[in-house]
């Protein structure tokens, strides 16, 4: 007889295990094959999220086993210029802290991006969607530096046309040489004229006394009416005679005349000569306001898309629901945290390319709860040296950012300062300087920025159509040899303002006020010596004209009372004509007083 061994039972229960190693391989699969589209979706979907622009990402690989998660061509499209990207790089590298993933949380020990460049060009356009362009709003500094550009262009505009008046048209010293070329003239054609009527006057005295002394019975009456008429006749010449006696006192009152008009000239030409100052302070708003607000916009710009990857809400207390709340030992920490980032990459300063490391430390999702601020150290080398440190530090109550720039050794090209159609100042290229401290606490904006090159300067007046006080404002920077500018921020970081000094400003103030001084000066007194020439010439003219035409009129006047005084002879009972000396007369008379 048989004995049946009792069934042992079996090692492995299939029927539990297949079931649950089905479910583990399918997680393995899924990790192995599906976590990587997953967090590269992720990624893209986040990251278009936060910037408002394609994100793409070329290859994704994740090893669970080393803890390291590797991202390949990452390109982040600029939201304001979609055939253009804000950053890219060729090669992200993150070694994830595999055991706070079990605590959901997401720490990154070390890390390294390579490849790192800004502002590259698309081949297609970033934009999500297609939007019609919007144009740019204005940057709150335009109204301050298009001021500044209207004083100074107002003011070289001024000077302009103060330099191409005609100003000799108004002078009212040529008006009265014009006035005495006219009367002067009229005046003695005037007297010869009442001479010569006063001689033809005569001779019909003359001839008509004869008729009548023929028959003097006949003419008894007419001899009568000829006394009449002989006695108006010397009348009319004692008239001509005091009007020749009272020329000096017109010569007097004349040269007064030109001497008030000259006067008047004068202050009239300092007047209209007369250019107020330029600011010193406005002509550097002016020169330099465009660099200003170039480097504030680029500082402004970068830290408002840094802040955009900044959390800004804090932490919210969780709610309170049924139980015992116990307090374990420790503090609470971020989600996420980026300990330390390695950075490689190029960009471009001024024009300039230059390539640089960096290091990204302490990048929390939740920074309150972090125990350091965010910090960006980047070094550059090759043809621009220079250290940018950045800190956000949203720990308090108020967010605090600061951003540090600082190269000592930067060429810059050659640049042109103002407009080139009016004022300006060109730099030659040369080696330079920059500095900057801008510091944000909440929306307050403080901060300096300064530059420094050493480079030879000179004005550009192409407006000027007088080379000499053109040569004049070329030659006041001739002696400057170094472009030094500080720029002090304040406001905020939507409205800011500005304050710049630097040694442009008032060397070119003082250089075109001195220049624009000697010059009108000197035109006052070219204008005034060539009006003073033309009367000296104008009066020489007529005073030979006066002199021929005075010797003409006295040898006239002595003829007449010659013919008058014999006829008052010859006639009788008339009265003897008063005796005048016209050749006395004629010598009282100082014609020199009308020169000068």
């Amino acid at each position: 007889m048989k004995l049946k061994r009792p069934k042992l039972p079996p090692i492995f229960r299939w029927k539990y295990i297949a079931p649950r190693l089905a479910i583990a391989t399918a997680v393995v699969l899924a990790v192995r094959y599906g976590l990587d589209p997953a967090l590269r979706w992720g990624i893209v979907v986040s990251g278009e999220a936060a910037v408002g622009a394609k994100v793409e990402v070329v290859d994704l690989t994740t090893s669970l086993r080393d803890g390291t998660l590797t991202v390949d061509g990452v390109a982040v499209a600029n939201p304001s210029k979609p055939m253009r990207n804000l950053l890219e790089s060729s090669q992200v590298r993150l070694e994830i802290d595999g055991a706070q993933l079990l605590r959901k949380r997401v720490v990154v020990h070390n890390g390294r991006i390579d490849g790192i460049k800004f502002d590259g060009e698309r081949t297609t356009s970033g934009a999500l969607e297609i939007l019609p362009e919007t144009p740019a709003e204005p940057s709150a500094l335009d109204p301050v530096f298009t001021a500044a550009q209207e004083t100074a262009a107002g003011w070289f505009d001024d000077l302009t046309g103060r330099m191409e008046q005609d100003l000799l048209g108004s002078l009212a010293t040529p008006q009265v040489v014009e006035e005495l070329k006219r009367r002067w003239p009229e005046q003695y054609q005037a007297l010869r004229k009442r001479a010569d009527d006063l001689r033809a006057k005569a001779k019909q005295i003359e001839t008509a006394f004869r008729d009548a002394k023929k028959n003097p019975l006949r003419g008894m009456q007419q001899v009568e009416e000829l006394r009449k008429q002989l006695t108006q006749t010397q009348a009319e010449l004692q008239a001509t005679l005091a009007e020749i006696k009272a020329l000096p006192d017109q010569a007097k009152a004349d040269r007064l005349a030109l001497d008030a008009a000259r006067k008047q000239d004068q202050a009239f030409i300092k007047e209209h000569l007369k250019l107020s100052g330029i600011d010193p302070d406005e002509l550097n708003r002016y020169l330099l306001g465009e660099t200003a607000s170039g480097y504030l916009e680029q500082t402004t710009w970068w830290i408002e898309q840094v802040r955009k990857f900044i959390p800004k809400n804090r932490v919210a207390a969780p709610t309170r629901s049924r139980g015992t709340n116990v307090v374990f030992a420790g503090r609470r920490q971020p989600k996420m945290l980026l300990e330390r980032i390695e950075l490689a990459g190029e960009a471009r300063l001024d024009g300039q390319p230059l390539a640089f490391t960096g290091l990204l430390s302490d990048v929390a999702s939740e920074p309150e709860l972090h125990e350091r601020p965010l910090q960006l150290a980047i070094h550059s080398s090759g043809a621009v040296d220079g250290v940018l440190l950045v800190e956000l530090d949203r720990r308090g109550e108020m967010a605090h950012d600061s951003i540090k720039i600082d190269v000592p050794q930067l060429n810059l090209a050659h640049r042109t300062l103002g407009r080139a159609d009016k004022l300006a100042v060109t730099v030659a290229p040369g080696a330079a300087s920059l500095k900057a401290d801008v510091r944000l606490d909440g929306d307050e904006l403080i901060g300096t920025i300064e530059l420094k090159q050493s480079s030879t300067l000179a004005a550009q007046t192409p407006a000027l159509r007088d080379d000499r006080i053109a040569a004049v404002i070329q030659e006041s920077l001739s002696g400057v040899d170094r472009l030094e500018a500080k720029i002090e921020l304040a406001g905020t970081l939507k409205r800011p303002s500005i304050r710049i000094e630097s040694n442009v400003g008032p060397q070119l103030a003082a250089g075109v006020s001195g220049a624009v001084k000697k010059y009108l000066t000197d035109r006052k007194d070219r204008i005034m010596a060539k009006v003073q020439g033309e009367v000296d010439e104008q009066l020489a003219k007529l005073q030979a004209e006066r002199d021929k035409a005075q010797q003409e009129l006295m040898a006239a006047l002595g003829e007449n009372q010659q013919m008058v005084t014999q006829l008052a002879s010859v006639m009788g009972g008339g009265e003897v004509p008063l005796q005048v000396d016209v050749a006395k007369i004629g010598k009282a008379i100082d014609l020199n007083k009308l020169k000068r």
